[in-house]
């Protein structure tokens, strides 16, 4: 029962998206599938009635925190740490937490990224879901780094670096390591710490109706969660090619 729930699920989710004039073409024989399947197991219409209504409300959900929030994600540089292509024809929206460890494991394979595809601009949407505030500090690690980004951009690259080596959570003495060694001292008691860009920050990843970090978005398509490195890849080739 389960299984025959997902595929008509599967089959359904594949119809309602918009396809491709191959996909499109198919579409008669997919609905002939689900019928054929519906009339053979009635008792299973309920949960699929349920389970595409579900759907249909999370993609408009989806639709609306776009127009909300698109220009705040894309054309913001000031808020949002980034790397890459400047102009990047191809943008990897990242929901990202330097005290995360699948974001910690998730961002050499953002790097090799820019390296493999010079279309890809990655941005990083920082969202400190894992402490607010840090033992033994004012800061916490994603507005350190906006401080950073904003006051010290030369020096953000390596900040960004070490913030993600750290193993486990960050704490004031692990910032204050590296502040002091990356010259940013300053940037942990800076007057102009960032609250306001974390706030909205949070605002769009509950808009969107993301559940944690790391979340990707790019093409169109978003993944919530780790992906190894060659699955990334493949929804990039997608995009590049779009």
């Amino acid at each position: 029962m389960k299984y025959l729930l997902s595929t008509v699920v599967s089959l359904l989710f594949v119809v309602s998206v918009a396809a491709s004039a191959q996909q499109a073409a198919n579409q008669p024989q997919r609905l002939e599938q689900i019928n054929e399947l519906l009339k053979q197991n009635p008792e299973v219409i309920p949960s699929v009635l349920n389970s595409l209504q579900q759907y249909i409300a999370s993609k408009k959900t989806a639709e609306q925190a776009q127009r909300d929030h698109g220009k705040w994600l894309l054309d913001n540089d000031d808020a949002h740490p980034w790397f890459g292509a400047e102009n990047g024809s191809v943008p990897v929206i990242v929901f990202t937490d330097y005290d995360c460890p699948y974001c910690k494991r998730l961002e050499p394979h953002l790097q090799k990224l820019v390296e493999e595809f010079p279309q890809v601009k990655v941005i990083n949407v920082l969202v400190p879901l894992r402490q607010q505030s840090v033992q033994g500090g004012n800061l916490n690690p994603a507005n350190f780094a906006l401080n950073v980004w904003q006051n010290q951009r030369e020096q953000f690259a390596e900040v960004h670096e070490l913030l993600y080596k750290k193993n486990g959570l960050h704490t004031g003495k692990s910032l204050e390591q590296i502040a002091r060694k990356t010259g940013t001292r300053s940037q942990l008691d800076s007057p102009k710490a960032t609250p306001t860009i974390i706030e909205r920050n949070y605002r769009v990843f509950s808009d969107f109706q993301l559940r944690g970090t790391p979340a990707i978005m790019v093409g169109g398509q978003t993944i919530p969660g780790y992906v190894e490195y060659a699955e990334l890849k493949q929804v990039v080739q997608q995009a590049v090619a779009h």
